[in-house]
């Protein structure tokens, strides 16, 4: 019998994944009790089982894993999977990415960009959000309901899945990163394509209530051989969506509008060719756009996104000294405010990114029971911020960043050993717009000051070590340290104030000796994986796992005493470190009819409140210390109806307030809410199904979603939606 088994067996599916703190009846009450965690060691004279080791390491997606591999993965990384995100989330990647532990997002329902939380961690590159690889870097301060923050826009209906890495991250997609990515991957050949099939078709419709007007999707995609290499082909995928968002109702039956209305019809396609003309060379080129009209902060806005990649890969056989893969891509998109509306009318932005990186990784046995692998590589990377006089707090300006980066893994018995270096460079280049002699550092008499560009760059060493242990088949225990760190911004270090209208604003608000953002950080953790625990055939998953960071030179905007002006809004380090911990949970028993899933966060992740947040400067970020989602069903006939019902529980959280509330922290109450969803199968390619939301109709302030939705009653009431999908 396994030490899993041993451990566990007695206890019933339920009460294992009961480990998180909370169920059904008790979320209600988890934010004011502290439920008291049962330690039980067991004994066993197994010998030890040596089990394969995942090894994380870059390249442009490298960083990722998904499905079963999230808990044969020794780090904190999450996966959201196509099915999940369709059928129990209803396509919302926000509820999805909420109900993952240890991730958040900052959501307003007339904002349809989506802003991804790590540890509490949010906004101006502390997290790299990206969509197939390619970071999305766009921000619009617009309002003081706004945090500034990056934003990433993405038709959910061409979602194949959502993977997270919490904490460092190697390789390309950890470069000037503080706290962790974040990827959303579009839909690849084998989501549209049935087993076993060389040209497919996959279509999905929905229709719904309470503001959701319904979409649809169109996929195709074909392959063929080149060659009589069978390992040789090259592929073709093309899809396209459209959804339709309108004004919903809150608990109490009240239509949700004014500045929060979440009407919007955003339409996306993709086209994406592979070429592999034999099993070691592999090149992937991939477009996506996006496009979508709304009004957020009062302002009707256009806004569209276009990236392009190229994905290359060099295995060749028998040779473990070279893994080779090269990346590159180019990012744009444009925001075009109407022509008529407030001061701002008429502004015109364009945020345009590129990047490259390359990695190899060379492996070596150095032994019979030894081997040492080593990951190494290069990126960089380059965001351009373009925008017209009516810029208000939303400085121009280019931040690139390079990065060399390297690993070195030793694995030894049921023992792995890592050992990472990298560097992370960065350049900021931006204008400086005049302020007045005789104000700040500008001699009184003489001439204006600034109204010059202005360049600063800096670097960085960020080590990091880690050790992972298997010692019985099913139970890996990991542990990590590592430094990370994140440089100042263009919109930090220039930082105008706000001028109303045209205009470049003021030169004396710049920070132009702000410091990078520095993170000290553990992650102690232990994988689980058992099938057959309680009886044959089924499947017992668990991770869980601490991590601890010590964080320096935080940024914030706050009021800052200017000689000869007076309290002046500007970006500063806070002095002292900011400590931030918790414990991350999650899990799935699944004995085929029956099935259970749970995520759960319990957090300390407060941290300094700039006198300017809540004002469009920044925000706290100040996610609930405790959520979780607790989700059961069955799979009846055979397994062609499947019901679930899933519990969201959110703790008290708080916000930064407005006007003369500046740098005050405000409390909101907790809340639970109920979904149901379903689907049947109507054959093995095609199904039927349903989600409805907030099915007890409660009526709630959203936790995390700016000034504007935390002080009205902002929650969706109860939404019904219908779908089917297709292939063939």
């Amino acid at each position: 019998m396994s030490v899993v088994r041993r451990c566990l067996h007695a206890s019933l599916a339920g009460t294992i994944l009961s480990v998180s703190g909370f169920s059904l009846v008790s979320l209600a009450q988890a934010e004011e009790q502290k439920t008291a965690k049962d330690k039980t060691t067991a004994q066993t004279e197994l010998t030890a089982t040596q089990l394969q080791t995942i090894t994380i390491s870059g390249g442009q997606n490298g960083a990722f894993v998904q499905g079963d591999g999230v808990y044969r993965t020794p780090a904190p990384v999450s996966s959201v999977s196509s099915d999940a995100l369709q059928e129990r989330f209803g396509g919302d990647a926000q509820a999805a990415l909420r109900s993952t532990s240890g991730v958040f997002t900052r959501q307003q329902s007339s904002q349809p960009g989506i802003e991804v939380n790590i540890r509490g961690m949010s906004g101006f590159g502390r997290v790299n959000a990206m969509i197939d690889g390619v970071p999305q870097t766009f921000r619009n301060v617009a309002g003081h309901a706004s945090s500034g923050g990056t934003l990433l826009y993405v038709q959910p209906e061409l979602l194949g899945g959502i993977d997270v890495h919490k904490g460092a991250v190697g390789g390309a997609a950890g470069m000037g990163t503080l706290s962790g990515a974040a990827n959303f991957r579009t839909l690849d050949f084998d989501d549209i394509v049935l087993p076993g099939h060389d040209v497919g078709v996959l279509t999905r419709w929905k229709v719904g209530t309470n503001g959701f007007g319904g979409s649809g999707m169109l996929a195709g995609a074909a392959r063929a051989n080149l060659n009589s290499d069978p390992s040789s082909n090259v592929s073709m995928l093309g899809a396209f969506a459209r959804t339709s968002y309108g004004t919903f109702k809150n608990g109490d039956g009240v239509y949700v509008d004014g500045g929060r209305d979440a009407t919007n019809r955003p339409g996306g396609g993709l086209l994406k060719l592979e070429f592999a003309p034999s099993s070691e060379h592999n090149l992937k080129l991939g477009a996506r756009w996006y496009e979508n009209r709304f009004v957020y902060a009062n302002y009707e806005q256009d806004l569209k996104n276009a990236s392009y990649t190229a994905n290359y890969a060099y295995t060749p056989d028998d040779n473990d000294w070279i893994d080779l893969k090269v990346n590159a891509y180019y990012n744009r998109t444009n925001m075009d405010y109407a022509a008529t509306g407030g001061s701002y009318r008429g502004r015109k932005t364009d945020d345009r990114g590129y990047g490259f990186d390359i990695s190899n990784t060379s492996k070596a046995m150095l032994a019979d029971d030894v081997q040492l692998s080593l990951f190494y590589g290069g990126s960089l990377s380059s965001d351009e911020y373009l925008i017209n006089n009516y810029r208000g707090a939303n400085p121009p300006g280019t931040l690139k960043k390079t990065s060399g980066f390297t690993d070195a893994t030793l694995s030894w018995n049921m023992f792995t050993f890592t050992g990472g270096l990298r560097y992370d460079h960065w350049n900021v280049e931006g204008f400086q717009p005049a302020y007045a002699a005789g104000t700040g550092d500008c001699p009184a008499g003489g001439p204006v000051c600034g109204n010059k560009d202005i360049e600063r760059s800096s670097g960085k060493w960020l080590p990091k070590v880690s050790v992972t242990a298997q010692p019985y088949q099913g139970v890996e225990l990991y542990a990590t340290y590592a430094h990370t760190f994140r440089p100042p911004t263009v919109q930090e270090m220039f930082f105008s104030l706000i001028p109303i209208g045209a205009g470049l604003g003021s030169g004396i608000a710049n920070n132009l000796n702000l410091d990078p953002e520095y993170s000290k950080g553990w992650d102690i953790g232990v994988n689980l994986t058992e099938d057959g625990l309680l009886r044959s055939g089924d499947k017992f998953r668990l991770k869980t796992g601490f991590f601890h960071n010590n964080i320096e030179n935080f940024v914030v905007n706050d009021f800052v005493d200017v000689p000869n002006r007076g309290p002046t809004a500007m970006w500063i380090n806070r002095p002292g470190k900011t400590k931030m911990y918790g414990w991350e949970v999650e899990g799935s028993y699944d004995l085929g009819f029956f099935y259970t899933n749970v995520s759960y966060t319990h957090a300390k992740t407060d941290q300094p409140i700039g006198e300017g947040a809540g004002a469009g400067n920044g925000d706290a970020f100040m996610i609930p210390d405790q959520y979780g989602t607790l989700d059961a069903g069955f799979r009846l006939f055979d397994e062609t109806l499947t019901l679930g019902a899933q519990a969201r529980y959110f703790g008290k959280s708080s916000y930064a307030g407005f006007g003369t509330d500046f740098g005050q922290k405000f409390a909101l109450p907790s809340y639970v809410l109920y979904d149901l969803y379903g689907s049947y199968k109507l054959k093995e390619n095609a199904e039927l199904f349903f989600s409805i939301e907030n099915v007890a109709n409660k009526n709630y302030r959203v936790a995390v979603s700016g000034p504007l939705g935390e002080n009205e009653y902002s929650g969706k009431g109860r939404s019904f939606i219908f779908g089917a999908s297709a292939k063939f």
